[in-house]
Protein backbone atom coordinates (compact mmCIF):
# COMPACT_ATOMS: atom_id res chain seq x y z
CA UNK A 1 0.00 0.00 0.00
CA UNK A 2 1.16 3.86 -0.96
CA UNK A 3 1.41 6.23 1.72
CA UNK A 4 -1.05 8.54 -0.39
CA UNK A 5 -3.43 5.73 -0.03
CA UNK A 6 -3.64 6.35 3.48
CA UNK A 7 -3.39 10.04 3.85
CA UNK A 8 -5.70 12.94 2.10
CA UNK A 9 -2.72 15.11 1.52
CA UNK A 10 -3.29 19.08 1.13
CA UNK A 11 0.21 20.66 0.89
CA UNK A 12 1.19 23.98 2.47
CA UNK A 13 2.62 25.43 -0.83
CA UNK A 14 3.65 29.18 -0.13
CA UNK A 15 4.86 31.76 2.60
CA UNK A 16 2.10 33.99 3.72
CA UNK A 17 1.77 37.75 3.01
CA UNK A 18 0.04 39.98 4.95
CA UNK A 19 -0.83 42.13 2.36
CA UNK A 20 -2.36 39.53 -0.06
CA UNK A 21 -5.41 39.45 2.76
CA UNK A 22 -6.64 43.26 1.73
CA UNK A 23 -8.23 41.54 -1.33
CA UNK A 24 -11.70 40.31 -0.23
CA UNK A 25 -10.89 37.26 -1.98
CA UNK A 26 -7.96 36.26 -0.55
CA UNK A 27 -9.04 36.82 2.83
CA UNK A 28 -12.11 34.63 2.81
CA UNK A 29 -9.48 31.68 1.71
CA UNK A 30 -7.36 32.69 4.66
CA UNK A 31 -10.35 32.32 6.91
CA UNK A 32 -11.37 29.56 5.06
CA UNK A 33 -8.21 27.21 5.41
CA UNK A 34 -7.16 28.38 8.83
CA UNK A 35 -7.50 25.42 11.06
CA UNK A 36 -8.16 26.57 14.86
CA UNK A 37 -7.61 24.00 17.53
CA UNK A 38 -8.78 23.72 20.78
CA UNK A 39 -5.57 25.30 22.63
CA UNK A 40 -6.22 28.79 19.74
CA UNK A 41 -9.91 28.77 20.07
CA UNK A 42 -9.75 28.98 24.14
CA UNK A 43 -7.11 31.73 23.54
CA UNK A 44 -9.35 33.44 20.53
CA UNK A 45 -12.58 33.50 22.66
CA UNK A 46 -10.89 34.27 26.18
CA UNK A 47 -8.16 36.76 24.95
CA UNK A 48 -7.86 38.11 21.47
CA UNK A 49 -11.68 38.97 20.57
CA UNK A 50 -12.83 40.46 24.39
CA UNK A 51 -9.80 42.55 23.32
CA UNK A 52 -10.87 43.95 20.03
CA UNK A 53 -14.08 44.38 20.86
CA UNK A 54 -15.43 47.79 21.67
CA UNK A 55 -18.80 46.59 23.72
CA UNK A 56 -17.31 45.69 26.95
CA UNK A 57 -15.49 48.82 28.55
CA UNK A 58 -15.31 47.16 31.38
CA UNK A 59 -12.21 45.05 29.52
CA UNK A 60 -8.71 46.20 30.04
CA UNK A 61 -8.14 46.77 26.36
CA UNK A 62 -4.32 46.61 25.20
CA UNK A 63 -2.39 46.16 22.17
CA UNK A 64 -2.03 42.08 21.25
CA UNK A 65 1.52 40.18 20.51
CA UNK A 66 1.46 36.98 18.63
CA UNK A 67 4.14 35.32 19.26
CA UNK A 68 4.88 32.38 17.03
CA UNK A 69 8.06 30.85 15.33
CA UNK A 70 8.65 31.54 11.95
CA UNK A 71 6.73 29.07 9.16
CA UNK A 72 4.05 28.08 11.85
CA UNK A 73 1.24 30.06 10.41
CA UNK A 74 1.47 32.81 12.22
CA UNK A 75 0.93 35.48 9.10
CA UNK A 76 -2.01 32.88 8.14
CA UNK A 77 -3.75 33.55 12.02
CA UNK A 78 -3.49 37.37 11.30
CA UNK A 79 -5.11 37.35 8.22
CA UNK A 80 -7.47 35.77 9.25
CA UNK A 81 -8.05 38.12 12.21
CA UNK A 82 -8.10 40.81 9.39
CA UNK A 83 -10.03 39.28 7.59
CA UNK A 84 -12.72 38.47 10.02
CA UNK A 85 -12.28 41.77 11.58
CA UNK A 86 -12.96 43.92 8.10
CA UNK A 87 -15.60 41.53 6.09
CA UNK A 88 -18.51 40.75 8.60
CA UNK A 89 -19.77 37.50 6.36
CA UNK A 90 -16.26 36.09 6.72
CA UNK A 91 -17.22 35.00 9.90
CA UNK A 92 -19.22 32.39 9.07
CA UNK A 93 -16.08 30.48 7.25
CA UNK A 94 -14.36 29.96 10.46
CA UNK A 95 -13.41 26.49 11.27
CA UNK A 96 -13.83 26.43 14.85
CA UNK A 97 -17.45 26.60 15.95
CA UNK A 98 -17.08 28.59 19.60
CA UNK A 99 -14.54 31.38 17.51
CA UNK A 100 -17.63 31.73 15.23
CA UNK A 101 -19.92 32.24 17.65
CA UNK A 102 -17.46 34.85 19.79
CA UNK A 103 -16.42 36.45 16.60
CA UNK A 104 -19.81 37.87 15.53
CA UNK A 105 -19.31 40.62 18.24
CA UNK A 106 -15.82 41.69 15.95
CA UNK A 107 -16.54 40.66 12.77
CA UNK A 108 -16.75 43.50 10.02
CA UNK A 109 -16.39 46.41 12.75
CA UNK A 110 -13.30 47.78 11.61
CA UNK A 111 -10.80 49.31 8.79
CA UNK A 112 -7.99 47.26 8.51
CA UNK A 113 -4.22 48.43 7.82
CA UNK A 114 -1.76 45.50 6.98
CA UNK A 115 1.83 46.03 7.45
CA UNK A 116 4.86 44.16 6.72
CA UNK A 117 8.06 45.95 8.09
CA UNK A 118 11.03 45.36 5.59
CA UNK A 119 14.67 45.97 6.00
CA UNK A 120 14.48 49.46 6.66
CA UNK A 121 16.16 52.10 9.02
CA UNK A 122 13.26 54.42 9.04
CA UNK A 123 12.02 54.62 12.70
CA UNK A 124 8.93 52.71 13.75
CA UNK A 125 6.86 55.48 14.69
CA UNK A 126 7.61 57.01 10.96
CA UNK A 127 6.69 53.55 9.53
CA UNK A 128 3.61 53.27 11.14
CA UNK A 129 2.96 57.18 11.08
CA UNK A 130 3.36 56.82 7.07
CA UNK A 131 1.35 53.22 6.37
CA UNK A 132 -1.81 54.80 8.70
CA UNK A 133 -1.77 58.16 6.55
CA UNK A 134 -1.17 56.45 3.29
CA UNK A 135 -3.95 53.28 4.07
CA UNK A 136 -6.81 56.45 5.83
CA UNK A 137 -6.04 58.63 2.54
CA UNK A 138 -7.22 55.61 0.45
CA UNK A 139 -10.56 55.21 1.97
CA UNK A 140 -11.22 59.31 1.98
CA UNK A 141 -9.55 60.64 5.19
CA UNK A 142 -6.86 62.81 5.10
CA UNK A 143 -4.18 62.72 8.00
CA UNK A 144 -0.41 63.42 8.30
CA UNK A 145 1.37 63.07 11.39
CA UNK A 146 3.54 65.74 12.71
CA UNK A 147 7.27 65.46 13.01
CA UNK A 148 8.70 63.05 15.70
CA UNK A 149 10.72 66.65 16.49
CA UNK A 150 7.48 68.80 16.61
CA UNK A 151 5.38 66.65 19.23
CA UNK A 152 5.43 65.93 22.82
CA UNK A 153 3.90 62.32 22.98
CA UNK A 154 1.87 60.29 20.68
CA UNK A 155 -0.53 59.49 21.83
CA UNK A 156 -2.03 62.92 21.29
CA UNK A 157 -1.06 62.47 17.32
CA UNK A 158 -3.13 58.84 17.63
CA UNK A 159 -6.20 60.69 19.31
CA UNK A 160 -6.46 63.10 16.14
CA UNK A 161 -5.81 60.70 13.85
CA UNK A 162 -8.75 58.81 15.36
CA UNK A 163 -11.06 62.31 15.72
CA UNK A 164 -10.72 62.34 11.81
CA UNK A 165 -11.32 58.64 11.14
CA UNK A 166 -14.51 58.54 13.32
CA UNK A 167 -15.84 61.57 11.75
CA UNK A 168 -16.25 59.67 7.91
CA UNK A 169 -16.30 55.87 10.03
CA UNK A 170 -18.78 56.66 13.68
CA UNK A 171 -19.29 53.16 13.68
CA UNK A 172 -16.21 51.16 12.98
CA UNK A 173 -12.28 50.92 14.76
CA UNK A 174 -9.67 51.09 13.17
CA UNK A 175 -7.30 47.75 13.41
CA UNK A 176 -3.85 47.94 12.97
CA UNK A 177 -1.96 45.14 11.89
CA UNK A 178 1.95 44.47 11.63
CA UNK A 179 3.93 41.61 10.76
CA UNK A 180 7.57 40.43 10.98
CA UNK A 181 7.92 43.77 14.01
CA UNK A 182 10.78 41.52 15.95
CA UNK A 183 13.16 41.40 12.93
CA UNK A 184 12.84 44.75 12.58
CA UNK A 185 13.34 45.76 16.06
CA UNK A 186 17.10 43.11 16.06
CA UNK A 187 18.17 45.44 13.31
CA UNK A 188 17.85 48.69 15.26
CA UNK A 189 21.06 50.24 17.61
CA UNK A 190 20.54 50.96 20.95
CA UNK A 191 19.16 54.32 21.54
CA UNK A 192 16.45 53.74 18.24
CA UNK A 193 15.04 50.57 19.79
CA UNK A 194 14.47 52.53 23.12
CA UNK A 195 12.16 55.08 20.57
CA UNK A 196 10.56 51.97 18.69
CA UNK A 197 9.67 50.40 22.21
CA UNK A 198 8.56 53.51 23.71
CA UNK A 199 6.22 54.33 20.71
CA UNK A 200 5.11 50.60 20.72
CA UNK A 201 4.49 50.94 24.24
CA UNK A 202 2.54 54.30 23.70
CA UNK A 203 -0.15 52.49 20.83
CA UNK A 204 -0.61 49.47 23.25
CA UNK A 205 -1.73 52.20 25.54
CA UNK A 206 -4.14 54.33 23.14
CA UNK A 207 -5.90 51.19 22.77
CA UNK A 208 -7.68 51.11 26.28
CA UNK A 209 -9.65 54.23 25.68
CA UNK A 210 -10.30 54.48 21.98
CA UNK A 211 -11.59 52.56 19.25
CA UNK A 212 -8.09 51.78 17.79
CA UNK A 213 -6.74 48.23 18.23
CA UNK A 214 -3.61 46.37 17.15
CA UNK A 215 -1.86 43.10 16.31
CA UNK A 216 1.64 42.72 16.09
CA UNK A 217 3.21 39.53 15.07
CA UNK A 218 6.70 38.54 16.29
CA UNK A 219 8.48 35.19 16.13
CA UNK A 220 9.83 35.33 19.51
CA UNK A 221 8.74 36.81 22.85
CA UNK A 222 9.72 40.19 23.31
CA UNK A 223 10.28 40.78 26.63
CA UNK A 224 12.82 37.94 26.77
CA UNK A 225 14.79 38.69 24.16
CA UNK A 226 18.52 39.47 25.11
CA UNK A 227 18.71 41.24 22.27
CA UNK A 228 17.37 43.96 24.17
CA UNK A 229 18.59 43.77 27.87
CA UNK A 230 19.91 47.11 27.40
CA UNK A 231 16.57 48.52 27.46
CA UNK A 232 14.95 46.38 30.03
CA UNK A 233 13.03 49.20 31.93
CA UNK A 234 11.07 49.76 28.10
CA UNK A 235 10.19 46.38 27.74
CA UNK A 236 8.72 45.55 30.88
CA UNK A 237 6.56 48.97 29.79
CA UNK A 238 5.78 47.54 26.90
CA UNK A 239 4.96 44.31 28.39
CA UNK A 240 1.95 46.00 30.61
CA UNK A 241 0.66 47.28 27.66
CA UNK A 242 0.22 44.00 25.27
CA UNK A 243 -1.36 40.87 25.70
CA UNK A 244 0.29 38.06 24.96
CA UNK A 245 -0.97 34.80 22.56
CA UNK A 246 0.98 32.11 21.13
CA UNK A 247 1.12 29.33 18.36
CA UNK A 248 1.85 25.95 20.15
CA UNK A 249 3.12 22.92 18.87
CA UNK A 250 0.08 21.39 19.41
CA UNK A 251 -1.68 24.09 17.54
CA UNK A 252 0.79 23.41 14.83
CA UNK A 253 0.00 19.54 15.62
CA UNK A 254 -3.45 20.16 14.62
CA UNK A 255 -2.75 22.12 11.54
CA UNK A 256 -0.68 19.11 10.13
CA UNK A 257 -3.40 16.60 11.21
CA UNK A 258 -6.74 18.27 9.89
CA UNK A 259 -4.82 19.96 6.93
CA UNK A 260 -1.70 18.52 5.78
CA UNK A 261 -2.57 14.59 6.99
CA UNK A 262 -6.65 14.54 6.78
CA UNK A 263 -7.88 11.19 6.91
CA UNK A 264 -11.54 9.12 6.21
CA UNK A 265 -12.65 6.53 9.00
CA UNK A 266 -11.48 3.57 6.50
CA UNK A 267 -7.51 5.22 6.57
CA UNK A 268 -7.60 5.73 10.35
CA UNK A 269 -8.34 1.72 10.43
CA UNK A 270 -5.62 0.95 7.62
CA UNK A 271 -3.37 2.98 10.09
CA UNK A 272 -4.39 1.69 13.18
CA UNK A 273 -4.05 -1.57 11.47
CA UNK A 274 -0.57 -1.36 10.02
CA UNK A 275 0.87 0.79 13.84
CA UNK A 276 -0.85 -1.91 16.28
CA UNK A 277 1.74 -4.61 14.80
CA UNK A 278 5.24 -2.66 16.23
CA UNK A 279 2.94 -1.19 19.37
CA UNK A 280 4.51 -3.73 22.14
CA UNK A 281 7.90 -2.95 20.41
CA UNK A 282 7.85 0.89 21.64
CA UNK A 283 6.26 2.10 24.69
CA UNK A 284 5.47 5.63 23.03
CA UNK A 285 3.22 3.89 20.13
CA UNK A 286 1.32 1.52 22.31
CA UNK A 287 0.85 4.25 25.19
CA UNK A 288 -0.89 6.77 22.55
CA UNK A 289 -1.92 4.78 19.13
CA UNK A 290 -4.63 7.06 18.11
CA UNK A 291 -2.21 9.94 18.44
CA UNK A 292 -0.16 8.63 15.93
CA UNK A 293 -2.58 7.32 13.74
CA UNK A 294 -3.69 10.87 13.71
CA UNK A 295 -0.21 11.96 13.17
CA UNK A 296 0.95 9.80 10.61
CA UNK A 297 3.29 9.46 8.88
CA UNK A 298 4.82 12.29 11.09
CA UNK A 299 5.93 10.98 14.32
CA UNK A 300 4.65 12.88 17.18
CA UNK A 301 8.02 13.53 18.53
CA UNK A 302 9.45 15.49 15.69
CA UNK A 303 7.10 18.40 16.27
CA UNK A 304 8.50 18.36 20.24
CA UNK A 305 12.26 18.10 18.84
CA UNK A 306 11.79 21.09 16.18
CA UNK A 307 10.19 23.53 18.95
CA UNK A 308 13.01 22.55 21.49
CA UNK A 309 15.76 23.95 18.79
CA UNK A 310 17.48 26.64 20.42
CA UNK A 311 20.64 27.41 17.89
CA UNK A 312 19.02 26.64 14.27
CA UNK A 313 16.77 29.20 13.47
CA UNK A 314 13.77 27.23 13.20
CA UNK A 315 12.30 27.88 9.46
CA UNK A 316 8.41 26.72 7.70
CA UNK A 317 8.26 23.35 9.57
CA UNK A 318 4.88 23.70 7.45
CA UNK A 319 6.32 23.15 4.47
CA UNK A 320 9.34 21.35 5.59
CA UNK A 321 7.06 18.71 6.43
CA UNK A 322 4.94 19.10 3.27
CA UNK A 323 7.66 18.26 1.14
CA UNK A 324 9.02 15.35 3.22
CA UNK A 325 5.14 13.56 2.83
CA UNK A 326 4.94 14.75 -0.42
CA UNK A 327 8.40 12.74 -1.15
CA UNK A 328 6.83 9.66 0.20
CA UNK A 329 3.55 9.61 -1.40
CA UNK A 330 4.19 6.70 -4.12
CA UNK A 331 6.47 4.83 -1.78
CA UNK A 332 4.98 1.48 -0.43
CA UNK A 333 4.85 1.80 3.32
CA UNK A 334 6.98 -0.77 4.68
CA UNK A 335 6.01 -3.96 6.21
CA UNK A 336 8.37 -4.34 8.37
CA UNK A 337 9.00 -0.84 10.77
CA UNK A 338 6.18 1.91 11.34
CA UNK A 339 7.20 3.77 8.29
CA UNK A 340 7.01 7.21 10.26
CA UNK A 341 8.86 10.72 9.60
CA UNK A 342 11.00 11.36 12.54
CA UNK A 343 13.53 14.13 13.98
CA UNK A 344 16.45 12.27 12.57
CA UNK A 345 15.21 13.26 9.02
CA UNK A 346 15.59 17.20 9.75
CA UNK A 347 19.35 16.66 9.40
CA UNK A 348 19.77 16.18 5.87
CA UNK A 349 17.64 19.49 5.48
CA UNK A 350 19.49 20.86 7.41
CA UNK A 351 22.82 20.16 5.45
CA UNK A 352 21.34 21.03 2.54
CA UNK A 353 20.69 24.24 3.92
CA UNK A 354 23.54 26.85 3.22
CA UNK A 355 22.17 29.65 5.69
CA UNK A 356 22.82 26.74 8.62
CA UNK A 357 26.45 27.19 7.76
CA UNK A 358 26.67 30.34 9.14
CA UNK A 359 25.82 29.91 12.45
CA UNK A 360 29.17 28.38 13.85
CA UNK A 361 27.77 25.84 16.63
CA UNK A 362 25.51 24.35 13.70
CA UNK A 363 28.51 24.32 10.94
CA UNK A 364 30.62 22.68 13.76
CA UNK A 365 27.91 19.91 14.50
CA UNK A 366 27.18 19.26 11.20
CA UNK A 367 31.19 18.69 10.21
CA UNK A 368 31.22 16.14 12.85
CA UNK A 369 28.47 14.35 11.85
CA UNK A 370 29.76 14.48 8.16
CA UNK A 371 32.41 12.71 9.25
CA UNK A 372 30.87 10.66 11.85
CA UNK A 373 28.55 9.34 8.56
CA UNK A 374 31.31 8.52 6.41
CA UNK A 375 33.37 6.51 8.82
CA UNK A 376 30.31 4.24 9.51
CA UNK A 377 29.19 3.88 5.85
CA UNK A 378 33.21 2.29 5.61
CA UNK A 379 33.18 0.73 8.64
CA UNK A 380 30.98 -0.80 10.42
CA UNK A 381 31.35 -4.74 10.15
CA UNK A 382 27.70 -5.63 9.35
CA UNK A 383 26.20 -4.22 6.61
CA UNK A 384 22.55 -4.50 7.84
CA UNK A 385 23.42 -2.29 10.96
CA UNK A 386 24.65 0.48 8.97
CA UNK A 387 21.03 2.50 8.13
CA UNK A 388 20.01 2.18 11.56
CA UNK A 389 23.61 3.17 13.03
CA UNK A 390 23.20 6.59 10.47
CA UNK A 391 19.60 7.22 12.11
CA UNK A 392 21.36 7.00 15.32
CA UNK A 393 23.82 9.89 14.38
CA UNK A 394 21.27 11.78 12.46
CA UNK A 395 19.12 11.88 15.57
CA UNK A 396 22.07 12.87 17.86
CA UNK A 397 22.91 15.62 16.18
CA UNK A 398 19.43 17.15 15.66
CA UNK A 399 19.11 16.62 19.56
CA UNK A 400 22.47 18.31 20.01
CA UNK A 401 20.98 21.63 18.43
CA UNK A 402 18.40 21.86 20.56
CA UNK A 403 20.97 22.59 23.38
CA UNK A 404 22.29 26.15 24.25
CA UNK A 405 25.90 24.40 24.82
CA UNK A 406 26.74 22.12 22.47
CA UNK A 407 28.85 20.89 24.83
CA UNK A 408 26.70 20.12 27.23
CA UNK A 409 26.89 16.37 28.42
CA UNK A 410 23.37 14.92 27.93
CA UNK A 411 21.89 13.62 25.14
CA UNK A 412 18.98 11.14 24.43
CA UNK A 413 18.83 8.15 26.32
CA UNK A 414 18.94 4.79 24.38
CA UNK A 415 15.07 4.48 25.10
CA UNK A 416 14.63 7.93 23.80
CA UNK A 417 16.64 6.49 20.58
CA UNK A 418 14.32 3.68 20.39
CA UNK A 419 11.11 5.38 20.60
CA UNK A 420 11.19 8.82 19.24
CA UNK A 421 12.67 7.05 15.73
CA UNK A 422 10.35 3.88 15.86
CA UNK A 423 13.91 2.33 15.50
CA UNK A 424 13.32 -1.50 14.55
CA UNK A 425 16.95 -3.08 13.04
CA UNK A 426 16.43 -5.34 10.48
CA UNK A 427 16.14 -8.88 11.44
CA UNK A 428 14.64 -7.57 14.83
CA UNK A 429 13.53 -11.20 16.43
CA UNK A 430 11.56 -10.17 19.00
CA UNK A 431 9.07 -6.88 19.37
CA UNK A 432 10.24 -5.81 22.92
CA UNK A 433 10.89 -3.12 24.01
CA UNK A 434 14.27 -3.69 26.53
CA UNK A 435 15.55 -6.36 23.79
CA UNK A 436 15.39 -3.40 21.13
CA UNK A 437 17.20 -1.06 23.50
CA UNK A 438 19.66 -3.71 24.04
CA UNK A 439 20.25 -3.37 20.55
CA UNK A 440 20.25 -0.07 20.03
CA UNK A 441 23.34 0.19 22.51
CA UNK A 442 24.67 -2.27 21.28
CA UNK A 443 24.68 -0.45 17.92
CA UNK A 444 25.95 2.80 19.56
CA UNK A 445 28.86 0.34 20.44
CA UNK A 446 29.32 -0.65 17.01
CA UNK A 447 29.37 2.94 15.87
CA UNK A 448 32.00 4.29 18.40
CA UNK A 449 34.13 1.10 17.54
CA UNK A 450 33.91 2.32 13.91
CA UNK A 451 35.09 5.72 14.58
CA UNK A 452 37.83 4.74 17.33
CA UNK A 453 35.85 6.02 20.13
CA UNK A 454 35.67 9.73 18.35
CA UNK A 455 32.89 12.01 18.65
CA UNK A 456 30.43 10.53 20.60
CA UNK A 457 30.53 9.73 24.70
CA UNK A 458 28.00 8.25 26.83
CA UNK A 459 26.77 9.82 30.56
CA UNK A 460 26.36 7.16 32.49
CA UNK A 461 23.97 9.45 34.60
Amino acid sequence: MLYRDLINFTPIESVKQLRASGEESQAREDVRTYVISKAMSDQLVDVVIPSLRFDNPEWDHKGLLLIATYGTGKTHLMSCLAGVAEHASLAADLTDDATRAAATAIAGQFKVVRVEIGAVQMGLRDIIARELSDALAAIGVEYEFEPLDKVTNNKSSLAAMMRKFEAAYPDQGLLLVVDELLDYLRTRKDAEVILDLGFLREMGEFCRDSHFRLIAGVQESLFDNPRFSLAQAEVQRVRERYQSFRIVREDIAYVVQRRILGKSNEQRNEIRSHLAKFAPAFESLSADLDGFVEMFPVHPAFLRTFENLTIVEKRRVLSSLTEQIRLRLDLEVPEDEPGLICSDSYRAELSGDPASSVIPEVREVLARTRVLRERVELGMDVPGDVAPALRIIDALAVDRLTMDDITAPIGMTVDQLRDDLCLLPPGTPELDPAFLSNTIETLIAEISKAVSGQFLSVNED
